[in-house]
């Protein structure tokens, strides 16, 4: 319960708090600390920024329509074409403990024993076909004891 807790608080601050007064904060200070003493300053530069940002607002909207394409395609890019994205996924996939656990729900209570009923009643039909080798007959028993295990509720496979 704790932990859900801080995880659904840090989701909750990083995403809807800190996000937003971080992109505001950053929005004013580069107007009041870069625009607006161009501005003031005058000259030829001075006297562009003041056509294209007579006003904040004006540099909160021009800066969204060019940042934002500008976001989603290094978000994009982050996706599909650099090794950071893999990384965390499989940082994550590896941290997760339903990789090595049975999910609890349709897989713990459908799947699982389905697999497990239709595993077993297909090596029974094989011994009795004669058609198994030992390896086999060895690999079916494995699979249903881990497959056991993870109805037990126990972790099968090992963490990296």
């Amino acid at each position: 319960m704790l932990f859900r807790a801080w995880f659904y608080f840090r989701t909750g601050y990083s995403l809807y708090i800190a996000f937003p007064l971080g992109f505001i904060s950053t929005v004013i200070v580069v107007y009041s600390l870069a625009i607006k003493p161009a501005i003031e300053s005058g000259g030829a530069v001075g006297g562009y920024l003041q056509t294209l940002f007579p006003h904040l607002v004006n540099f909160v909207i021009i800066g969204a329509v060019v940042l934002t394409p500008i976001a989603v395609s290094l978000g994009l890019y982050h996706m599909k074409r650099t090794g950071a994205f893999e990384a965390d996924a499989s940082v994550s996939t590896e941290a997760n403990p339903y990789i090595y656990k049975a999910v609890p729900g349709k897989e713990e209570q459908v799947f699982i024993p389905l697999w497990m009923l239709t595993a077993k009643a297909i090596a029974r039909i094989l011994d009795q076909q004669k058609n198994m080798t030992q390896q086999e007959k060895r690999q079916f028993e494995e699979a249903i004891e881990k497959a056991e295990k993870l109805m037990a509720g126990s972790p099968v496979g090992v963490k990296k």
